[in-house]
């Protein structure tokens, strides 16, 4: 029990630590190589090496030697300094692997142990980039979910269901820092049914796109930033997507909640018929539009169709709730041809509204819209830090 008792301490010291070992070792490498190796010709053999480069025998060579000296000392103190940490770790890795390939091509005699030299260093940038990681106030996962690149993609068809429910039950669905939008003394959750085109980062052409289903769950919401107006956007409650490769890049780069569903779009004349089968079975929906119709649905809290249209989503900004550090990240979103055209639904199930969070409340069909061809473009995600009061 003792010696159990001592290891287990001895790990946990080691995982508390593990950040500050590994910038001390990374540190001492390159200060080394840098310092004693190449600035004090500590190892002959490393002038040997630059001097076996095409063009750089010689005197060239010193020189060169003595400016990848500097070079690594200076790639110490960054280290040490923890500023831009992940960046650091990068060129790391870009100059190491770019010097192995070098000494490997031009200069494989002078090597201590050539057929070693790659894995020894790619198990020391390992340690460089855990490094890295103790430096950064977040995780590298939780930067990659900021939506950090920007996306486009044609929307060639989308149908938005608008649901009004009582405030107080969208209300404990929100993070901090959102605050709903109402009206009439409702708030409203958007279900939105798209069918998208070569949906790929910002500047790739169509034909490296992907073609996809998806239902949208979002709920209208604003959010006041420390400066600035105050923004209008829209809160993803649920995804479902009927590609793998949607689903695993959504749930990657955004907290959107993606599933994996099976979907079927039937488009006959002046009609879309959606069905979507998901394995949890909270998406499976079933929902009829008819196209020529343009009345607000019986019930619905708005006044008129111009103020329906303000909830036919999507929004000027998409908002993420980033709980490792408490803010909020804001997508801006920028489209063209956006006119929702009203129409008439027969919802014969959306089981979303079947959870436990909706029990005791009915949603009210508030408003349907239909728009098609429309370009659209996410900007990368923004951060906004909320204060500890929020």
């Amino acid at each position: 029990m003792r010696t159990g008792a001592i290891m287990t301490s001895i790990k946990a010291w080691i995982v508390r630590h593990a950040g500050g070992l590994s910038t001390v070792i990374v540190a001492s490498v390159w200060l080394v190589h840098g310092l004693f190796n190449k600035l004090l010709h500590g190892s002959p053999r490393h002038l040997q090496i630059v001097q076996s480069v095409p063009g750089l025998s010689g005197a060239l060579g010193q020189r060169v030697l003595t400016g990848v000296g500097l070079l690594e000392v200076a790639v110490a103190l960054w280290v040490l300094s923890g500023w831009a940490a992940h960046c650091c770790a990068a060129v790391q890795t870009i100059a190491l692997l770019s010097m192995n390939a070098i000494e490997l091509t031009v200069a494989r005699p002078l090597l201590l142990w050539p057929a070693g030299l790659i894995p020894v260093n790619l198990l020391f940038l390992v340690v460089a980039w855990i490094a890295a990681e103790s430096r950064e106030p977040c995780s590298l996962l939780t930067r990659w979910r900021r939506h950090p690149i920007a996306i486009q993609a044609h929307l060639r068809d989308c149908l938005t269901l608008t649901y009004a429910l009582p405030p107080n039950v969208l209300r404990r669905l929100l993070p901090p820092g959102l605050e709903l939008e109402t009206y009439a003394g409702h708030a409203f959750v958007a279900v939105a049914l798209v069918q998208a085109e070569s949906l790929r980062p910002a500047g790739l052409p169509e034909r490296m796109g992907q073609d996809f289903f998806l239902a949208g769950y979002r709920v209208f919401t604003t959010f006041a930033p420390a400066t600035g107006p105050v923004m209008r956007g829209l809160r993803i409650l649920r995804s479902d997507a009927n590609r793998a490769r949607m689903v695993a890049g959504g749930n990657l780069l955004t907290h959107y909640n993606y599933h994996r569903c099976e979907a079927s779009i039937d488009r006959p004349p002046d009609r879309i018929h959606v069905t979507v089968w998901t394995c949890d079975h909270g998406g499976d929906l079933d929902v009829t539009a008819d196209l020529a119709n343009a009345a607000l649905p019986a019930g619905s809290p708005f006044h008129s169709l111009r103020d329906a249209r303000r909830f036919a989503g999507p929004l000027p900004f998409t908002f993420d709730y980033e709980q490792e550090t408490h803010a909020i990240i804001a997508i801006n979103a920028r489209r063209t041809n956006w006119r929702p055209a009203p129409v008439a639904v027969d919802v014969r199930r959306i089981s979303f509204f079947e959870q436990a969070a909706f029990d005791g409340c009915t949603p009210v069909l508030a408003a349907a819209f239909h728009v098609k061809d429309i370009d659209y473009r996410w900007e990368r995600g923004v951060r906004h830090a909320l204060s500890e009061k929020e």
